[in-house]
């Protein structure tokens, strides 16, 4: 083989593994965009007037983060966010919202179903400009509004 044609093909070489390299790159990062994705889950409810909506975003040791807005009929929207954490099928969670214009933070209780998700509530008191749950263990769900999961926008 003559030394022309010879360098031509190592140079060939080099160029595919080159972008081999990059191919690998790219789905690497496709990879943990979709990991990312997984971790991100929406709920929503509507009826009649009402609608809720919540994104969750879970994080690492059952840690979570998200977004709650409700627009209830008959009464005033609030929208904020919340953290917590997952305690088997239950999110608790402290969730601070804009309603009326003020600033106001408030315990939130989600319980995980087969279909979606449920919220509770239950007795509460007011603790340090929070409003918390006096005692998760005579939490009731509220089974007439189920959040289903749906598309995040």
């Amino acid at each position: 083989m003559n030394k022309p044609v010879y360098f031509v093909f190592i140079i060939l070489f080099i160029i595919s593994c080159n972008d081999s390299k990059k191919q690998k790159e790219i789905s690497k990062e496709a990879v943990q965009s979709i990991e990312v994705s997984k971790n991100i889950r929406c709920y929503g409810y509507s009826k009649d007037k009402d609608t809720i909506y919540l994104k969750v975003t879970n994080l690492e040791d059952s840690l979570v983060e998200g977004n709650l807005t409700y627009k209830l009929s008959g009464k005033d929207r609030n929208q904020g966010d919340f953290k917590g954490r997952w305690k088997g099928d239950s999110l608790f969670a402290d969730y601070e919202f804009d309603s009326e214009g003020s600033r106001s933070t408030r315990e939130i209780f989600f319980f995980k179903t087969d279909s979606g998700l449920v919220e509770g509530y239950g007795p509460v008191k007011d603790t340090l400009n929070k409003v918390i749950f006096q005692k998760h263990s005579t939490l009731i769900l509220n089974e007439n509004i189920l959040l289903k999961p749906i598309n995040c926008d």
